[in-house]
């Protein structure tokens, strides 16, 4: 348990490293760190429910709302109706958005390869195959979880 601890904590860690990183990095004075934040989660997916940034990014449904208004009249996304329920919105990524997506993903990769150098390619490659092995754990559990609550 305090092993499993140990290694969640530098994950987060190292999560919170590169997203630093990669904001420092851009250059866009017209938004604010939160609207950076978010347009990189709506460009890696491209669709997402109003509802999940609300949840993924820890900030409520009035806040992201907010943000989503500001975003929209930039010309950054789009909300819509969704279709499967009409009291929900779907933001939709606009070009943009996904160029700010595409910018902060080269930024990442940039942090990886500079925080790995150094290391030898069997290391990273067995790294590579267990963070691969936990994630689909991660994924049947979740899977699990979904099937319960459904």
């Amino acid at each position: 348990m305090e092993r499993s601890k140990s290694i969640y904590q530098k994950i987060r860690r190292l999560y919170r490293m590169n997203q630093k990183y990669a904001m420092t990095q851009m250059v866009h004075p017209e938004l604010t760190p939160s609207e950076l934040q978010l347009l990189r989660h709506v460009g890696f997916h491209g669709e997402v429910s109003q509802r999940h940034l609300a949840e993924t990014l820890g900030v409520d449904k009035a806040m992201i709302s907010r943000i989503l208004q500001k975003l929209e009249a930039k010309g950054y996304l789009i909300r819509k109706e969704d279709e499967k329920d009409a009291r929900s919105k779907i933001v939709k990524a606009l070009p943009p958005a996904m160029e700010i997506h595409v910018q902060g993903k080269g930024l990442s990769e940039q942090f990886f390869d500079q925080i790995t150098e150094g290391i030898s390619n069997q290391d990273l490659e067995f790294l590579d195959c267990l963070l691969g092995r936990m994630a689909e754990k991660g994924k049947l559990i979740n899977q699990t979880v979904e099937e319960k609550t459904t």
